[in-house]
Formats: C-alpha cells, structure tokens, sequence
C-alpha cells in the first residue's frame, strides 16, 4: 500500500485533567512545557488529582499529526511502541479506527507510555510525560519498505531524550533520503532543544526539508528573543520553514516565498494540547496535495483552530476536512 505520510513518534495515551494556576505553582512545574517523569512522580501527581474529571485519549506528538492527516483524507502509516496493556490495545484500536496503519508494536514487560496533560483556565497545556513502552521503540522498529512507499515522513523531536529511539528516527530519515524522499520534523519543546542542540541542529542542516516549530522553540534554537530574527535563521537551515505564533498567527517561507503570514481562524480555545500538531498536519497535507504554501498554512490553521476549540489533541468529530472550502473560509475572514 502507499502512504501520503509516514510518521515516527512516541505513542502515548493523554490523561488530561483541568486545574488551576495554583496546582502548576504548588507542583512547581513548568506552565506551557513538558516534563519527563518516573512511573512514581507521574502517579504521585495523579494521586493528588483524584476525583477530578479526565479525558482518556491516544495521543503523541507525531501520531496526533498523522492522525489529522488521515482526518483531512490522507493515507498514513505510524511507527510507535505501546504495550500490551488495556492502554495499548486502546491505543492500537483508536488508531486504526481512524484509518492510521499502525504496527502497534506490544511488550508485556512494560506500560504503555501516558501523557498527564493540565489543562489551565488560559486553555495552555502544561504536559507530565512518563514515556513507558514508547522509549523501547529501537531502530530495529523501523521498516524500510514502509517507508519506500511513502511520499513523505515525519519525525518529533521528543524522540531525542533516548538514543535508541533518537537512533530510530536516524534511521527512518537515512532510508527516506537514499530514497528522495521529503523530510519533514517538527522541534516538539523548547525543553528538547536546550538539551539536545548540537544533535538536533546537525540533523536538521544534514536532511530536514520541512521544519515546524512554535515562536518559543524557534527563538531557543537561534538564540534570541526576537521572533523575527529566529525565522530569519531558521530559513537558512531548511528548504521549508513554518513558525505557529498562536494568537498571531503564523509565517512560512521557502525557496520561492520570502516570508508569507496568515492569521488565525477565530475560536474560542479550550485547550491548546495539539495546536503545533494539527497546524502540522493540514499544512503537510497542503504541500502533499500541491497547494500553494500559503494555503497549506491556511489548511494548518484551520486545524489548529479546531483542535484548540475542545478538549483533547486529535480533531474534533464533524470537523469540515475539504481543503477548498476551507481556503474560501479564510478568505471571507
């Protein structure tokens, strides 16, 4: 079979809670960011959120992005571990329910990874990672004539904070390139990038055609605290370049656009999990079905604007997923 896109990616099911500012600050943690934690620490927060309402749901970085695409009338594969828990075979499930082909590779020795992700009044997402099963994802995952029959792949960053998983996504982006075929990778957390810089940096001048990343993650990868001045490094690096400025809008660029912006699709947000996600999924969707760069934008901020409207990272049901009318949407805004 052939696939529009191909996504590799640390598959974990959200565990998404509503709190408040006072709980980030009690629990010091980082509002907006990502955190890894233990099995313990990750249960030990949990514990001091019972009896609060929780929405369950397959989630991940990449896999929320390939699932949009797959929304939008995209054929997808994703390469992702979980284990044969009740979690893993929910996940295995939701996926291909979807239309995602999904090896749902099982361990019986682990937890299928999970996301606690705190959703705060302002609808930012402050995410607690515990990357279980998903850490054991290992080169050996990786399926070269999958990715032969894929048009383009797709890799998160996250998979930086373990080798073997890191050392995947090398191999998945070596065999795509011997055999011509488009890059895309997205620098997931300002977190990922501070710890990960001189690896991340060379592996995105030596093989990324298309990069995303929000103004924050874009500004710590050039250094720099103005926007612009990120953009205009990052465009050096790659071919394509898409920066998300949440409430501003966004900006894009390649080889024959300078600089294009498009604004935002109002809404009224919820919950920002999976903004930069779904963003990257109409916009690849876009480039893949031939659309001019600005209306891949156009088609990504679409979808960010639909997933931020409730809660949850993955396109709400009913959402409208014809790449025309959404591109006529935007010009009567």
């Amino acid at each position: 079979m052939k696939y529009d896109l191909l996504g590799i990616g640390n598959a974990l099911v959200d565990i998404e809670v509503c709190v408040d500012d006072r709980f980030i600050k009690q629990n010091s943690l980082t509002k907006g960011g990502m955190t890894l934690l233990s099995a313990e620490k990750q249960n030990k927060i949990l514990k001091e959120l019972h009896g609060l309402s929780t929405k369950i749901s397959s989630g991940g970085s990449a896999a929320n992005t390939i699932h949009g695409l797959s929304v939008l009338g995209g054929e997808t594969y994703y390469i992702g571990r979980v284990a044969s828990d009740v979690y893993g075979k929910h996940y295995v499930e939701d996926m291909r329910s979807c239309g995602v082909s999904f090896s749902g590779t099982g361990n019986s020795l682990s937890e299928t990874g999970t996301c606690v992700i705190l959703v705060t009044p302002d609808s930012e997402r402050t995410m607690l990672t515990h990357l279980g099963a998903s850490s054991l994802l290992h080169p050996d995952n990786v399926d070269e004539t999958v990715i032969k029959n894929s048009g383009m792949v797709y890799i998160e960053g996250y998979l930086w904070t373990g080798e073997d998983t890191c050392n995947a996504a090398e191999k998945l982006c070596k065999i795509a390139k011997k055999n011509k075929i488009p890059v895309a990778f997205t620098l997931s957390d300002a977190f990922i990038i501070n710890s990960f810089k001189k690896r991340i940096t060379d592996f995105i001048r030596q093989n990324v055609d298309i990069l995303f990343c929000n103004d924050i993650e874009a500004k710590a990868m050039a250094e720099t605290e103005d926007t612009r001045e990120a953009f205009d490094d990052l465009k050096g690096m790659v071919e394509t370049i898409f920066v998300t400025r949440g409430e501003n809008g966004s900006w894009a660029s390649n080889a024959t656009e300078e600089k294009i912006t498009v604004n935002v699709f109002p809404t009224k947000a919820v919950d920002a999990t999976g903004a930069g996600d779904l963003f990257a999924a109409g916009a690849l969707y876009g480039i893949i079905k031939n659309y001019s760069l600005k209306d891949s934008a156009i088609i990504g901020s679409f979808c960010a604007s639909k997933v931020v409207s409730h809660m949850g990272g993955r396109m709400p049901i009913g959402s409208e997923v014809n790449a025309e009318k959404i591109i006529q949407k935007y010009q009567k805004l």
